[in-house]
């Protein structure tokens, strides 16, 4: 029985993390996945979150390893700001405290941070931007019917945290925020300046 409440609690606690890391959620915003780059959020959501349950002792550099190679290999991202390092880490000591009943810490912990929209769900649809160049005017035909009905985040580029440079709403918005144009194929994060 403690075995099956450490992995639901986890589980929620894994889920918080990644709808609130604004790195993955641009990515999946600017297309870097592609038309089914939510999806892919979600799977490496549930990756990881299968990765952490079923190793017992993970470092932080194994589980950064892990969650960088997906980044890089399913969005062609890599970042340059300290998210995953700190994702990592987390993760693991919520791990750990799920593991020893310390849900009341956890939920506290949690409770501090920005209250955002849940969107890796597979009910909840993201408009995204497509990649500058991509081909791809039947999908923002396609894209534009379904945001009736869906979710439209836009309000993450406006964040203070650090954000992926990779496409902007426009030009001047990116130079103002100090992004710097990486090449084609790649996107940049940096850590905002304040």
């Amino acid at each position: 029985m403690a075995q099956i409440d450490f992995e639901k609690n986890f589980r929620v606690v894994l889920e918080k993390v990644f709808n609130n890391w604004q790195n993955l959620r641009l990515a999946v915003e600017h297309g870097m996945g592609g038309r089914n780059g939510q999806q892919l959020a979600i799977e490496i959501m549930d990756y990881i979150y299968k990765y952490c349950t079923g190793n017992e002792n993970i470092t932080q550099s194994e589980l950064k390893d892990v969650l960088e190679e997906l980044l890089d290999q399913e969005f062609d991202t890599i970042c340059e700001d300290s998210s995953i390092p700190e994702i990592c880490r987390n993760l693991l000591r919520y791990k750990n405290l799920c593991k020893q009943g310390e849900i009341a810490q956890i939920e506290d912990e949690l409770s501090k941070l920005p209250q955002s929209k849940e969107w890796l769900r597979p009910d909840v649809k993201i408009v995204y931007t497509p990649i500058v160049g991509e081909d791809s005017s039947s999908d923002e035909n396609e894209e534009s019917s379904d945001s009736d009905n869906g979710m439209d985040i836009d309000d993450a580029a406006d964040s203070d945290i650090a954000t992926c440079s990779r496409v902007t709403r426009s030009k001047a918005r990116s130079q103002e925020q100090g992004f710097v144009e990486p090449e084609p194929g790649w996107t940049t994060v940096r850590t905002s300046r304040k």
